[in-house]
């Protein structure tokens, strides 16, 4: 399933006492992340870079609305050297989230900031074919604006953390050998995102 996928789904299952629909394109920074090294004292860390994806939101109330998402960050696992980090693989990281958003002001108000809480699934997806996808528990908070254009577009700008759980000790990146390269001594990896998009509202 891809994210335009999701946002159909969504649309599809919209209720008829939903006031508007809105689907936003994104993009965005992601910056932190990161776990330790079998065997090895220094840690890995999920290299920042640009991250895109698609909300679909439902306005059930003048202040609320439910949302998924959908968002793909195409990085680096890399070692963290103090000067230099040398990359390992390619790495994605893909996100599947839900959650509701409280918004501030009125209807007819065209700048309105929000706040959002949510939660849903990481998936960690290595380049080399010979390790294992990960799939984790997420969740996330978010704070923004939404500025409406006109009664049918306007722009979206917004700040989140990402917390996606893992067991303390836990092995990841195995192969169908056996053979693990990472453990995570933490029980979050926590990264930041601030992006935007272009609101299209049914």
């Amino acid at each position: 399933m891809r994210a335009p996928l999701a946002a159909v789904l969504l649309l599809a299952a919209v209720p008829a006492t939903a006031q508007d629909v809105e689907v936003t394109p994104l993009a965005g920074y992601r910056f932190g992340g990161g776990f330790d090294l079998a065997g090895e004292d220094g840690p890995l860390e999920v290299k920042e870079s640009a991250a895109f994806g698609i909300s679909a939101g439902i306005r059930l109330a003048d202040d609320g609305e439910l949302e998924v998402e959908y968002s793909r960050q195409p990085t680096r696992l890399a070692n963290d050297g103090f000067f230099t980090s040398a990359p390992l693989f390619d790495l994605a990281v893909e996100n599947w989230l839900f959650g509701g958003n409280y918004v501030f002001g009125e209807a007819p108000d065209r700048v309105r900031p929000f706040l959002g809480i949510g939660l849903g699934l990481t998936r960690l997806i290595p380049e080399p074919d010979a390790l294992e996808s990960e799939t984790r528990f997420a969740f996330y908070l978010a704070g923004g604006v939404k500025v409406y254009l006109s009664p049918r577009f306007g722009l979206r700008f917004d700040a989140r953390w990402l917390g996606t759980v893992l067991e303390s000790d836990s092995q990841v990146f195995c192969n169908s050998f056996g053979g693990c390269l990472v453990f995570a001594t933490g029980s979050t990896m926590s990264q930041g995102e601030v992006r935007g998009g272009l609101i299209v509202r049914f």
